[in-house]
């Protein structure tokens, strides 16, 4: 049997959210990891933390959304300001629904047990519904000018692995998800700190990639 092509991107964007507006516009949606991490070290208060960006364009473009992140405090402090939010493991959570579309924005990155973690994502997903997943892509060009000032890449203190299209690819196609969509994400061009990516896309600053559930058999 010939391996299925890895669905890779083919385009860039700059706004993750002008390709996932689409998916949230309407049904049940659920967003994951939606404390800003920086109101949470800047801000010693936990009364005062703030909804990551992202999570705020969701529930302003759709009403009908849960966040859900680990960050008790962050939680309670969202919940007071108006927000639909749950505090559990995205590894390990059982919400008791299933949502037309699951975004997980730079998360993946940060979780000890990747496969579980898509495999539970997959379980609150309904048939027809659609994963969100966006990563920072190791190869980015400014990482090798890192790596000669600095003797290594630069890594974010929680980050636990990292993924390129191609691994994610294979890793979402082993618990049951096909991958459908994928984009380069590059926020900045740079073209002077970034220059490699105008012969080679892959050295892009992160990706984007969207599943489907696939049949269990």
């Amino acid at each position: 049997m010939m391996p299925m092509p890895h669905c890779l991107p083919t385009q860039t964007i700059k706004d993750r959210f002008e390709i996932i507006q689409k998916y949230v516009a309407q049904g049940d949606v659920l967003d994951l990891g939606i404390v800003d991490a920086w109101s949470t070290k800047k801000n010693r208060d936990p009364s005062k933390r703030l909804p990551q960006l992202l999570f705020r364009k969701i529930t302003g473009t759709n009403t009908d959304t849960v966040g859900v992140d680990l960050d008790e405090d962050g939680i309670n402090s969202l919940r007071d300001q108006g927000y639909n939010v749950i505090c559990a493991d995205a590894q390990t959570m059982d919400l008791q629904k299933q949502f037309d579309t699951i975004v997980a924005g730079e998360i993946i990155e940060h979780v000890e047990n990747a496969g579980q973690f898509l495999r539970n994502l997959r379980r609150h997903l309904k048939p027809d519904g659609h994963l969100i997943v966006s990563t920072p892509n190791p190869f980015y060009a400014k990482q090798s000018g890192k790596i000669w000032r600095r003797g290594k890449p630069q890594i974010h203190d929680d980050h636990t692995c990292w993924f390129d299209p191609i691994t994610l690819d294979q890793l979402m196609r082993r618990v049951k998800l096909k991958p459908v969509e994928c984009y380069w994400v590059q926020p900045r061009f740079e073209p002077f700190k970034v220059w490699a990516r105008f012969f080679r896309k892959y050295f892009s600053h992160s990706f984007m990639t969207i599943a489907t559930p696939a049949p269990e058999n």
